[in-house]
């Protein structure tokens, strides 16, 4: 069977430059879309391998159209190729399973190279921490407040972690909290200080209200604090 990949864009010129570059270089079936009201349609009418999302700079528009793509029953990797993203988009990109990242400039074989890994291997791991899938309960206190709430905890890494929650959390994006989790594997208590860097109303494990965190140190946790005091 044929791979097909679909390079959703918001220039026609690089767009074209997309995908002759993996069109001359593998084997893969390519369709371009430039119009995102027939993104759906497109996705509905053949059964995609990847998507490469090619926008000029990373920005809300394309946040939500990666969210959008993870929260429906489509399972394929997704690659965006973008000129500049700012820091607070590539922690947010960073807690998203199987979302990949090239910022221009990069060389065609750079762009075929990591198309064949994802297309060939399905997944692969991302630059920054790997990631563990998890399915276990923790307990997040809210700093600020001191409320505590329990969750479950779907993602966890070096970096940061995923949690869905019963109900609409207290929790908005800025927030610092301390997370304790009891790792099953080894039998341990863990806690760490964290900080909330994206939250969405619809989890894609559960579709319960989600939240991206990211650790942050005991010293980066009291100056936070005290600029909010």
């Amino acid at each position: 069977m044929i791979q097909k990949v679909l390079v959703i864009s918001d220039r026609r010129e690089s767009c074209t430059e997309v995908v002759s570059t993996i069109e001359r270089d593998l084997p893969y079936q390519v369709t371009a879309n430039l119009d995102p009201t027939e993104i759906e349609a497109q996705l509905e009418s053949k059964v995609f391998h990847l998507v490469i999302i090619d926008h000029v700079d990373v920005n809300d528009a394309t946040m939500g159209l990666v969210n959008w793509l993870k929260h429906t029953h489509y399972s394929f990797p997704i690659l965006i190729l973008t000129n500049k993203i700012k820091p607070s988009f590539t922690n947010r990109l960073n807690l998203i399973s199987d979302t990949h990242t090239l910022i221009r400039p990069v060389l065609g074989k750079n762009i075929t190279g990591l198309v064949r890994k994802l297309l060939v291997a399905k997944r692969v791991p991302k630059q920054v921490y790997r990631r563990f899938n998890t399915n276990q309960i923790a307990e997040v206190e809210a700093l600020e407040s001191g409320d505590s709430l329990l969750t479950s905890m779907y993602n966890l890494s070096k970096g940061g972690a995923y949690c869905e929650f019963d109900g609409g959390a207290a929790l908005t994006v800025g927030d610092l909290i301390r997370l304790k989790v009891m790792l099953n594997d080894t039998n341990s208590e863990y806690t760490f200080n964290a900080k909330v860097i994206w939250t969405t109303q619809e989890g894609r494990f559960s579709g319960r209200f989600g939240v991206g965190f990211r650790f942050v140190s005991q010293k980066d946790t009291y100056r936070s604090l005290l600029s909010k005091g």
